[in-house]
Protein backbone atom coordinates (compact mmCIF):
# COMPACT_ATOMS: atom_id res chain seq x y z
CA UNK A 1 0.00 0.00 0.00
CA UNK A 2 2.91 2.52 0.88
CA UNK A 3 4.60 1.62 -2.52
CA UNK A 4 1.27 2.32 -4.54
CA UNK A 5 0.18 5.20 -2.72
CA UNK A 6 3.81 6.63 -3.21
CA UNK A 7 3.17 6.23 -6.99
CA UNK A 8 -0.14 7.96 -7.21
CA UNK A 9 1.22 10.88 -5.50
CA UNK A 10 4.06 10.76 -7.39
CA UNK A 11 1.97 10.72 -10.49
CA UNK A 12 -0.29 12.82 -9.43
CA UNK A 13 2.33 15.95 -8.92
CA UNK A 14 3.80 15.36 -12.80
CA UNK A 15 0.55 16.01 -14.09
CA UNK A 16 -0.29 19.10 -11.86
CA UNK A 17 3.00 20.41 -12.94
CA UNK A 18 2.50 19.91 -16.75
CA UNK A 19 -0.91 21.49 -16.01
CA UNK A 20 0.68 24.94 -14.77
CA UNK A 21 3.44 24.99 -16.76
CA UNK A 22 3.59 29.05 -18.88
CA UNK A 23 1.67 30.46 -15.67
CA UNK A 24 4.03 32.69 -14.19
CA UNK A 25 3.35 35.00 -10.89
CA UNK A 26 2.80 38.80 -11.85
CA UNK A 27 5.95 41.36 -11.16
CA UNK A 28 3.63 43.77 -10.04
CA UNK A 29 0.39 43.43 -7.71
CA UNK A 30 -2.01 45.02 -9.87
CA UNK A 31 -4.19 46.39 -6.63
CA UNK A 32 -1.17 49.13 -5.75
CA UNK A 33 -0.47 52.36 -7.69
CA UNK A 34 3.09 51.65 -8.17
CA UNK A 35 4.63 51.89 -11.20
CA UNK A 36 4.15 53.82 -14.47
CA UNK A 37 2.17 50.47 -16.30
CA UNK A 38 -0.25 51.29 -13.61
CA UNK A 39 -1.21 54.56 -14.76
CA UNK A 40 -2.44 53.30 -17.98
CA UNK A 41 -4.21 50.29 -16.76
CA UNK A 42 -7.72 50.32 -15.76
CA UNK A 43 -7.88 50.39 -12.13
CA UNK A 44 -10.14 47.87 -10.36
CA UNK A 45 -12.06 48.79 -6.96
CA UNK A 46 -13.79 52.00 -8.62
CA UNK A 47 -16.54 53.52 -7.35
CA UNK A 48 -19.68 53.48 -9.80
CA UNK A 49 -22.69 55.74 -8.84
CA UNK A 50 -25.79 53.60 -9.38
CA UNK A 51 -28.97 54.81 -11.94
CA UNK A 52 -30.72 56.54 -9.27
CA UNK A 53 -28.14 59.05 -8.00
CA UNK A 54 -27.12 60.09 -11.62
CA UNK A 55 -30.39 61.27 -12.29
CA UNK A 56 -30.60 62.89 -8.87
CA UNK A 57 -27.63 64.95 -9.76
CA UNK A 58 -28.71 65.84 -13.31
CA UNK A 59 -32.54 66.75 -11.59
CA UNK A 60 -30.44 68.97 -9.13
CA UNK A 61 -28.27 70.62 -12.03
CA UNK A 62 -30.99 71.18 -14.15
CA UNK A 63 -33.13 73.14 -11.44
CA UNK A 64 -30.44 74.89 -9.72
CA UNK A 65 -29.74 76.44 -13.46
CA UNK A 66 -33.84 77.38 -14.00
CA UNK A 67 -33.50 78.94 -10.34
CA UNK A 68 -30.63 80.90 -11.87
CA UNK A 69 -32.40 81.86 -14.82
CA UNK A 70 -35.45 83.15 -13.40
CA UNK A 71 -33.47 85.28 -10.37
CA UNK A 72 -31.61 86.64 -13.59
CA UNK A 73 -34.76 87.63 -15.32
CA UNK A 74 -37.01 88.93 -12.38
CA UNK A 75 -34.98 92.32 -11.94
CA UNK A 76 -36.33 93.29 -15.44
CA UNK A 77 -39.56 92.03 -15.13
CA UNK A 78 -39.72 94.06 -11.54
CA UNK A 79 -38.09 97.18 -13.48
CA UNK A 80 -40.69 96.87 -16.53
CA UNK A 81 -43.39 97.15 -13.89
CA UNK A 82 -41.78 100.00 -12.33
CA UNK A 83 -41.18 102.09 -15.41
CA UNK A 84 -45.14 101.63 -16.13
CA UNK A 85 -46.08 102.08 -12.71
CA UNK A 86 -44.32 105.51 -13.05
CA UNK A 87 -45.25 106.22 -16.31
CA UNK A 88 -48.80 106.06 -15.56
CA UNK A 89 -48.55 107.85 -12.33
CA UNK A 90 -47.00 110.94 -14.42
CA UNK A 91 -49.94 110.73 -16.50
CA UNK A 92 -52.41 110.69 -13.95
CA UNK A 93 -50.16 113.88 -11.88
CA UNK A 94 -49.81 115.85 -15.31
CA UNK A 95 -54.02 116.00 -15.83
CA UNK A 96 -54.59 116.46 -12.82
CA UNK A 97 -52.11 119.32 -12.11
CA UNK A 98 -53.57 122.91 -12.51
CA UNK A 99 -52.09 124.74 -15.33
CA UNK A 100 -50.93 128.40 -15.17
CA UNK A 101 -52.44 131.25 -17.19
CA UNK A 102 -52.99 132.26 -20.13
CA UNK A 103 -53.83 128.72 -21.33
CA UNK A 104 -53.89 128.18 -25.11
CA UNK A 105 -55.87 125.33 -27.12
CA UNK A 106 -56.36 124.52 -30.41
CA UNK A 107 -58.09 122.56 -32.63
CA UNK A 108 -58.69 121.82 -36.12
CA UNK A 109 -57.79 126.00 -37.06
CA UNK A 110 -60.16 127.35 -33.79
CA UNK A 111 -58.11 128.57 -31.04
CA UNK A 112 -59.34 129.65 -27.64
CA UNK A 113 -57.19 131.06 -25.17
CA UNK A 114 -57.91 131.73 -21.50
CA UNK A 115 -56.09 134.76 -20.42
CA UNK A 116 -56.42 135.09 -17.05
CA UNK A 117 -58.74 134.48 -13.56
CA UNK A 118 -60.14 136.96 -11.41
CA UNK A 119 -63.10 136.79 -8.42
CA UNK A 120 -65.50 139.01 -6.66
CA UNK A 121 -68.12 137.56 -4.31
CA UNK A 122 -69.46 134.16 -5.96
CA UNK A 123 -68.42 135.08 -9.19
CA UNK A 124 -65.44 133.61 -11.30
CA UNK A 125 -64.68 136.01 -13.74
CA UNK A 126 -62.32 134.43 -16.58
CA UNK A 127 -61.23 136.84 -19.72
CA UNK A 128 -61.01 134.97 -22.99
CA UNK A 129 -60.05 134.87 -26.87
CA UNK A 130 -61.05 133.35 -29.75
CA UNK A 131 -60.09 133.01 -33.45
CA UNK A 132 -60.95 131.09 -36.20
CA UNK A 133 -57.82 130.45 -38.58
CA UNK A 134 -59.41 127.71 -40.67
CA UNK A 135 -60.96 127.56 -44.03
CA UNK A 136 -64.25 126.89 -42.78
CA UNK A 137 -66.72 129.19 -41.55
CA UNK A 138 -67.41 128.08 -37.46
CA UNK A 139 -70.34 128.45 -35.29
CA UNK A 140 -70.78 127.99 -31.41
CA UNK A 141 -73.85 128.02 -29.44
CA UNK A 142 -72.56 128.61 -25.72
CA UNK A 143 -75.60 127.13 -23.99
CA UNK A 144 -73.39 124.38 -24.79
CA UNK A 145 -71.03 125.26 -22.59
CA UNK A 146 -69.84 122.44 -20.23
CA UNK A 147 -68.31 123.56 -17.30
CA UNK A 148 -66.98 121.63 -14.36
CA UNK A 149 -65.41 121.88 -10.85
CA UNK A 150 -62.46 119.39 -9.64
CA UNK A 151 -64.98 117.52 -8.45
CA UNK A 152 -67.21 116.95 -11.37
CA UNK A 153 -69.85 119.11 -10.96
CA UNK A 154 -71.52 121.53 -13.14
CA UNK A 155 -71.64 125.30 -12.96
CA UNK A 156 -73.42 127.64 -14.44
CA UNK A 157 -72.03 130.47 -16.22
CA UNK A 158 -72.74 133.72 -18.81
CA UNK A 159 -70.95 134.59 -22.11
CA UNK A 160 -70.57 138.23 -22.82
CA UNK A 161 -68.69 139.95 -25.71
CA UNK A 162 -68.46 136.93 -27.80
CA UNK A 163 -69.70 136.26 -31.45
CA UNK A 164 -71.34 132.90 -32.01
CA UNK A 165 -70.24 132.72 -35.82
CA UNK A 166 -66.95 132.78 -36.65
CA UNK A 167 -65.59 133.67 -40.61
CA UNK A 168 -62.73 131.62 -42.00
CA UNK A 169 -59.25 133.24 -41.37
CA UNK A 170 -60.70 135.68 -39.25
CA UNK A 171 -60.09 138.39 -36.12
CA UNK A 172 -59.44 137.58 -32.48
CA UNK A 173 -62.88 138.30 -30.57
CA UNK A 174 -62.47 138.69 -26.93
CA UNK A 175 -64.77 138.12 -24.30
CA UNK A 176 -65.64 137.36 -20.53
CA UNK A 177 -66.89 134.02 -19.46
CA UNK A 178 -68.57 134.73 -15.57
CA UNK A 179 -69.54 131.31 -13.92
CA UNK A 180 -71.66 132.01 -11.08
CA UNK A 181 -72.35 130.79 -7.44
CA UNK A 182 -68.67 129.61 -6.52
CA UNK A 183 -68.00 130.62 -3.07
CA UNK A 184 -64.20 131.53 -2.68
CA UNK A 185 -62.32 128.49 -2.22
CA UNK A 186 -65.02 126.36 -2.92
CA UNK A 187 -63.11 125.37 -5.89
CA UNK A 188 -59.85 124.57 -6.67
CA UNK A 189 -59.60 124.08 -10.46
CA UNK A 190 -62.49 124.25 -13.52
CA UNK A 191 -62.24 122.58 -16.84
CA UNK A 192 -64.02 124.17 -20.05
CA UNK A 193 -65.17 122.34 -22.91
CA UNK A 194 -67.38 123.73 -25.97
CA UNK A 195 -68.34 121.91 -29.72
CA UNK A 196 -69.25 124.18 -33.10
CA UNK A 197 -72.56 123.63 -33.74
CA UNK A 198 -74.27 121.99 -35.36
CA UNK A 199 -71.40 119.97 -36.84
CA UNK A 200 -69.73 118.97 -33.99
CA UNK A 201 -66.21 118.67 -35.47
CA UNK A 202 -64.28 121.37 -33.48
CA UNK A 203 -63.82 120.90 -29.39
CA UNK A 204 -62.24 122.90 -27.24
CA UNK A 205 -61.29 121.94 -24.36
CA UNK A 206 -59.03 123.29 -22.02
CA UNK A 207 -58.19 121.00 -18.55
CA UNK A 208 -57.26 122.23 -15.01
CA UNK A 209 -57.51 125.82 -15.15
CA UNK A 210 -56.06 127.04 -12.05
CA UNK A 211 -59.06 128.99 -9.50
CA UNK A 212 -57.03 129.65 -6.49
CA UNK A 213 -54.82 132.56 -8.24
CA UNK A 214 -51.85 135.16 -6.62
CA UNK A 215 -52.81 138.71 -7.08
CA UNK A 216 -50.22 138.59 -9.85
CA UNK A 217 -52.45 136.28 -11.95
CA UNK A 218 -55.53 138.64 -12.26
CA UNK A 219 -56.79 141.53 -14.35
CA UNK A 220 -56.61 141.81 -18.44
CA UNK A 221 -52.87 141.06 -20.58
Amino acid sequence: MLIVGSISGAVGYVFARQSLKGITQPATNPFLNNGDDLDRRPRQGADFLSEKDLVAKVKAQTSGAKVAKQKKAAPKKNKDKSKAKSSEQDQKSSKSKPKSLPIKVENKGMNFEVKSLSQEDDTLTLNVALQNNSDKPLQFVYTFLDITDDQGQALFSEIRGLPTEFKPKGEIFFGTIKILDVPPESVEKISLSLNDYPDQNVKLDVQNIPVQINESDGGDD
